[in-house]
Parts: C-alpha cells; sequence; structure tokens
C-alpha cells in the first residue's frame, strides 16, 4: 500500500470532522440570530427532562497541529509533526440529589471522560485515554469529610520512540510528552477526614500517585525505557480557626516513595520519608482564597540509590492563590516544589512547578484564558555523572497558552487554542547541550455540544 493510500482515511476524517463544525457553527449561528427558531427548552416541550442527577453530558470534536511530536532540538534527529482529531464524549453524575439530606452528604459524583486521539502522520501516537473522576464530600455540624480520585488508564502503543544520535541526551520534558500517549495506568487520590473542636480541628488525610507503564523495555541505544513508579503518604494536621473561613495548622506525613529499576540497571530512588510543615488556609477576603504550606523533608533513600547522602534534609512546598478580581476577572496562581523520582529511572530529581492564570469572562458569552508555566527538574543530587550522566542535568520547561471559549447557546460553543513550549539547560559543561534544548507549537479549534 503507498503512502499516499495509508492517508486517505485520516483526510477523510479530518475533512468530516471540519464539515461537522462548520456545519454546526453555521447552524448555532443562525439560531442565536433567530431565537424563535429554536424549540421551546421548557421540560414541557423538551424530548426529555435532564434528571437531576445528571450533571454534564457533552461531546467535543477537535482538530490540533504539534509541529514537534517528540520534543526535538532540530539540530540531530528531524522534528515530527502531525495533525491530531480527537473525539471526547463526557457524562457526568452526581446521586447526591437522590438523597434527602444533602447538607450531609453535598457531592457523590461520578465522572467518565474518554478521549479518542488520531495522529494523522504519526500512528504510533494514537491512542484512546479513559478517565474515571470520583468526588465524594459529606459535612455535619462537627466533620467533614473529602474524597477525590483520578484514574486514567491510556490504550496506546506499548513501543516508545527511539531517539538517535545526540539527540539521546534531550530534555527529561521532552520524552513526557510521547509517555502521556503510550500505554499505562495512572491513579491520584486525595483523602481527609476533619474533626472539628472550634476552635481548633484534627485532619487525618493521605494521598497517592501511581504510574503502571504497560511499555515494553529495551536494551537499545536511544530507545525510551519508562519504570513503574508510585508515592503514599498519610497523615494528620493540627490546626487552629482565626476567622470563620480562614485557618492556620501544623502537619506530619510519613511516605514512601518507589521507583522501579530500568533495564541494565542496578539504580533507583526508592526512598521513605518524614515531612513537617506549618501552613495557612482559607478564605481571607471575599475575593481572595489562599493556601500555603511548606517544611523540612526528611529522607532516607535505599542503597541502590545513587546519591551521596542517603538521608536528607530537603524542603517541600505548595501554595495555591485564587483571586476573583472583579465579576468578570480572575486569578489563579499555583506553586510546588518536592524531592521526587524519574520516570526513566535512576537519578532522582528536585522538581519545582509555577503556575499562573488569567481568566477574563465578558459581557458576551466569550471567555478569554492566559496561563504560564515554568516547571524545573535538577538531577544534580544525584551521582551518575559519567556515562550518560543522568545526574548532570538541569533542564526547565516554559508554556505559554491562550485561548478563546465562545457559546453560540446553551449547548454548542467552539475553542481555540494556542500553545507553546520551549525546553532550555542549564546544565553547564556538557556536551551536545543544544540538543536539550527544544521549541513546540500546538494550535487547535474544538466544537463541543451540552446536552
Amino acid at each position: 500500500m503507498t503512502s499516499k493510500h495509508r492517508m486517505k482515511k485520516p483526510c477523510r476524517i479530518r475533512f468530516l470532522l471540519i464539515l461537522c463544525m462548520t456545519v454546526l457553527s453555521a447552524a448555532a449561528a443562525q439560531a442565536q440570530e433567530n431565537p424563535s427558531a429554536l424549540p421551546d427548552s421548557s421540560p414541557s416541550t423538551f424530548f426529555l427532562t435532564k434528571p437531576v442527577w445528571l450533571k454534564e453530558l457533552s461531546l467535543g470534536l477537535k482538530e490540533s497541529y504539534d509541529d514537534n511530536l517528540l520534543g526535538v532540538s532540530g539540530n540531530g534527529m528531524p522534528r515530527s509533526y502531525s495533525w491530531k482529531t480527537t473525539l471526547s464524549p463526557k457524562i457526568g453524575i452526581d446521586l447526591a440529589p437522590l438523597f434527602t439530606d444533602q447538607n450531609v452528604l453535598q457531592v457523590f459524583s461520578f465522572n467518565y471522560e474518554p478521549g479518542l486521539s488520531m495522529y494523522s502522520q504519526a500512528s504510533e501516537e494514537n491512542n484512546n485515554a479513559h478517565r474515571i473522576l470520583n468526588k465524594l464530600k459529606t459535612k455535619t455540624d462537627n466533620t467533614s469529610f473529602n474524597f477525590d480520585n483520578s484514574f486514567v488508564y491510556i490504550d496506546g502503543s506499548s513501543i516508545a520512540p527511539i531517539y538517535s544520535g545526540a539527540d539521546s541526551s534531550r530534555s527529561c520534558y521532552a520524552h513526557a510528552f510521547p509517555r502521556e500517549r503510550r500505554n499505562q495506568y495512572q491513579d491520584r487520590a486525595k483523602v481527609d477526614f476533619q474533626l472539628n473542636f472550634d476552635p481548633f480541628f484534627v485532619r487525618p488525610a493521605g494521598t497517592l500517585q501511581y504510574w503502571d507503564m504497560l511499555t515494553v523495555q529495551r536494551a537499545v541505544s536511544g530507545y525510551q525505557n519508562w519504570v513503574d513508579r508510585y508515592e503514599a503518604n498519610g497523615g494528620v494536621d493540627v490546626g487552629r480557626k482565626i476567622s470563620s473561613q480562614a485557618a492556620v495548622f501544623l502537619g506530619y506525613r510519613y511516605g514512601h516513595q518507589y521507583q522501579d529499576k530500568v533495564i541494565n540497571s542496578n539504580y533507583s530512588g526508592t526512598n521513605n520519608y518524614h515531612r513537617t510543615f506549618i501552613g495557612i488556609e482559607g478564605k481571607f477576603f471575599n475575593w481572595l482564597t489562599l493556601s500555603v504550606l511548606g517544611g523540612p523533608d526528611f529522607r532516607s533513600y535505599d542503597d541502590t540509590a545513587p546519591v551521596n547522602d542517603h538521608n536528607q534534609v530537603n524542603f517541600y512546598g505548595e501554595s495555591a492563590l485564587t483571586a476573583q478580581i472583579s465579576k468578570q476577572d480572575s486569578l489563579i496562581f499555583k506553586y510546588k516544589g518536592s524531592r521526587w523520582v524519574s520516570s526513566t529511572g535512576q537519578a532522582p530529581t528536585f522538581d519545582t512547578g509555577l503556575d499562573l492564570g488569567y481568566r477574563r469572562k465578558f459581557d458576551i458569552p466569550l471567555v478569554w484564558n492566559l496561563n504560564c508555566q515554568v516547571k524545573n527538574a535538577d538531577y544534580t543530587v544525584g551521582n551518575l555523572n559519567s556515562g550518560s550522566a543522568p545526574s548532570l542535568r538541569n533542564d526547565w520547561l516554559y508554556n505559554f497558552s491562550t485561548g478563546v471559549s465562545y457559546d453560540f447557546n446553551a449547548h454548542v460553543g467552539i475553542n481555540f487554542n494556542v500553545a507553546a513550549n520551549l525546553g532550555r539547560n542549564e546544565q553547564s559543561g556538557i556536551p551536545n547541550a543544544e540538543y536539550r534544548q527544544f521549541d513546540e507549537c500546538l494550535t487547535a479549534v474544538e466544537i463541543f455540544s451540552k446536552f
């Protein structure tokens, strides 16, 4: 079969998508201009009345373009690119309204959000992501309970890409792009149970982060081997309310990080830690919600860890700020800094992340989003400085994105988004340093319908 024939099916899919988007947009615009042409959406005339427990039923069709699928510099390996077609149905239910006392059971939700992605020029990147989100929230006069779980199964290729030549020394953020499209399970869970003894409270809490990579490992130069890893911790916060909506607290967590060994390697960053911190949280003004915590992290690495000091004291910190500047403008800031284990095995890293987002709602049904993200992965705590030298690595990623969303009516809308990823190297004195730097641009347009 020739390459010309292989391209027919993706081209037809993309053509049908664009045609559907055009027809939907035109129909929605016509309905917006002529509201009388719309059917009466009152419960008595609608085909089906949406049940109270059905919170969302929607469908999205997205066409996007990625000009650097593997995040390479372009100096060695040529950039690979592709158009991507994504079908995203979504169903969200909340069973809390079915219970008599919703003041106690506030949320009991289940969301299923699959995403079917087809790459026209890179079929090896095709994948189906099955996301399941669960949330349970209860509250009484003296107690509250919160449980959040996000599970995803990615049905993708079990074969990882090969970075040939000098590009094998790529940025650690470069291989994260194809990794998230490969066969794997991920799970993230958070739970806390708060007991109130005004003005004090006690809050047992725990979290889980889990990756089960189903990709094949190979002893081939430049082949990307990914390992299983997880982090689980639990502990308690003790705090005091300083107002009706704000509090200060002290916290402790005992945790375990596991990192599997990569093929033909004896190293692993598996470790245990004791973490203590002080924090402040709550709503301090009508427009400002804030959460900040930080403190020392006492870490003990296994004997197989490639670090000089197997008993370390590191900083751990998290913060989140939401500011409702006006009825139309909101600002979000997030920060996290912590010791972590690499998805490629061997050397541990200190990860830092900064996120800043701005959202503007206009008088018309138009929303503009502007976001900036800065990430840093510093592996220099390790001592593997020879061979491929995984410890001689200090990578940065700068992400800038903007997009607009417009609702033609209550059921149909459209999104336009543009994003840029800039990978940069800050590790000096290494060969082929320029291969750790890359630029990537992504553009996307999506039509979505809500029922």
